[in-house]
């Protein structure tokens, strides 16, 4: 594996937990003469005024590893932006489930040890693209998610799934949530979807508290092309990753197929992704 000579740090913004592990940071790429630059906003945040700094995207232009110090969410929000720019992502976990963001703070400076000079392995994830017909701009990647589902009014939506152009189902739901691999573990588990590992190319449908009970989650291949047509709704939301909502209307419809690009995750040699399942959701080893 190559070498990491020039790396990008994030903390979670509004955060006060991110300064020691940040400032170790830099002490240990120092140490190890690797070039850095701290995420803008973090060392505004931070007050950290003698270092370099730039916004996310030109530190990942730079770079050829960003670190992320916070949780999953952090890391959701960064993965669109450095995805671009085929920079991978290394996770430091301040959050309480890190499945993405999986190492621990107390092995943060052994793991990076190694991984700087080359013992690690690389994760390619796949993210989701999705489009409101009609709209420029409206363009998105998911690495997790997309969901799709009713806001204040309370009213059940009433939806057309289609796949690769083929009616599939019509859905009367809370909503519906289309997933990554990635993404099995979490929005669409709580709705009843299974767990899938992230080596394997698909998309996973989850209706959310579908009004016919046997409207059940589905597992599509992963070139597949997702068209749903809004029938029925007030106040419909599509959010993408938790971080980014958009307003859907009736006789609208939302495009969703895999992007072209993918995203780099960095694990330390070894990482074992059942393990991790075991850690993150408590599964028993012995009855």
């Amino acid at each position: 594996m190559n070498k990491f000579t020039k790396v990008c740090i994030v903390g979670k913004y509004r955060s006060t937990e991110v300064s020691e592990p940040i400032h170790q940071l830099m002490s240990f790429f120092q140490a190890e003469n690797i070039s850095y630059k701290v995420d803008s906003e973090t060392a505004a945040e931070l007050g950290l005024v003698d270092v370099d700094s730039t916004d996310v995207e030109a530190a990942a232009a730079w770079a050829d590893l960003v670190v992320v110090v916070g949780g999953d969410g952090t890391l959701l929000s960064l993965a669109r932006s450095v995805a671009t720019h085929k920079v991978p992502l290394l996770g430091i976990n301040l959050g309480r489930l890190g499945f993405l963001a999986d190492i621990s703070l107390s092995d943060m400076v052994e793991s990076l040890r190694s991984v700087v000079r080359g013992e690690y392995e690389i994760d390619s994830r796949v993210l989701l693209e999705t489009q409101i017909g009609g709209r420029g701009g409206s363009e998105v990647w998911a690495l997790n998610d997309i969901s799709i589902g009713k806001g204040h009014g309370g009213g059940l939506m009433q939806m057309e799934v289609l796949i690769d152009g083929r009616l599939a189902y019509n859905l009367r739901s809370d909503g519906l949530v289309i997933s990554t691999p990635t993404g099995s573990t979490a929005y669409a588990l709580s709705a009843g979807g299974p767990i899938i590992a992230p080596s394997i190319d698909c998309m996973l449908l989850v209706p959310v508290c579908p009004h016919t009970l046997s409207n059940r989650p589905i597992v599509i291949p992963g070139d597949s092309s997702v068209t749903i047509k809004v029938t029925g709704a007030t106040d419909a939301r599509v959010h993408i990753d938790s971080h980014t909502s958009l307003d859907i209307v009736e006789g609208e419809q939302l495009s969703i197929s895999a992007a072209k690009e993918k995203v780099q995750l960095v694990h330390p040699l070894g990482h074992d992704y059942f393990a991790t399942l075991r850690e993150k959701l408590r599964w028993a080893g012995t009855m």
